[in-house]
């Protein structure tokens, strides 16, 4: 699928959905187009599949308005090899589509995370000065200072320097994706982005399920919360 006109999102399905759970639905790796047609024709990309010759070839035919040129200089092609010891990945979490499943992956698996957790005031590192990595509680889970759901926490990261200091191995963001990109990465420092879509009418139910569960969850936590106020006078 095409976002813009120099940007093309390539999905590869894996698997679909489990009874009640999302998983992991494929891989999206998201880079240029040029980039990736100027390799079509090379020996490598026979191996391509046909979905992704027909989005090439559609891509080719249909223009969008150009993408923001920071986002080009500071994202890796498809066409360069990845590489964890130097690179920092941006994980796009669009809700309900497994993004959940996929951060708690990342977390048994003892990486270290940037998200709203790490700039929680409760663990006292909300006003740190330099970037660091901290187990809250005894979670298991490693987190960074820093709070990359929001634009101002973006900026704060970013007058840290979280890409530059490596101290984490995945950054995730929500709806400022353009401004985490922008702001968070260079021409010196540059990142990769990653992302796990559902279709729509699927993310549609399982958030209207998900509101059901979550609205029995306030309506108990508001009835102990009253019960306890009451019980102190």
């Amino acid at each position: 699928q095409e976002v813009s006109s120099e940007i093309l999102v390539t999905c590869f399905p894996m698997k679909s959905w489990t009874r009640g759970a999302a998983v992991v639905i494929g891989a999206c790796a998201i880079g240029f187009k040029d980039e990736i047609i100027s390799n079509f024709n090379q020996p490598a990309s026979e191996g391509w599949s046909p979905q992704l010759r027909r989005s090439l070839s559609w891509s080719d035919h249909h223009s969008r308005p150009p993408v923001n040129p920071s986002v080009r200089e500071h994202i890796k092609p498809l066409t360069v090899a990845p590489d964890p010891e130097s690179e920092t990945v941006l994980f796009w979490h669009i809700p309900k589509s497994g993004g959940t499943t996929l951060k708690s992956i990342y977390k048994c698996m003892r990486q270290t995370l940037a998200v709203r957790v790490g700039a929680d005031p409760r663990y006292g590192h909300a006003n740190d000065k330099e970037i660091i990595a901290f187990e809250p509680g005894r979670t298991g889970a490693l987190f960074v200072n820093v709070d990359t759901l929001t634009p101002s926490g973006i900026l704060r990261a970013q007058e840290l320097g979280l890409v530059p200091s490596g101290k984490a191995n995945m950054i995730v963001t929500t709806n400022a994706l353009n401004f985490a990109i922008e702001h968070l990465y260079d021409k010196f420092h540059k990142g990769r982005v990653l992302a796990l879509f559902r279709h729509p009418v699927d993310r549609l139910v399982s958030k209207f399920y998900y509101s059901q569960v979550a609205r029995v969850f306030l309506s108990r936590s508001v009835s102990l919360l009253r019960n306890m106020i009451t019980s102190l006078f």
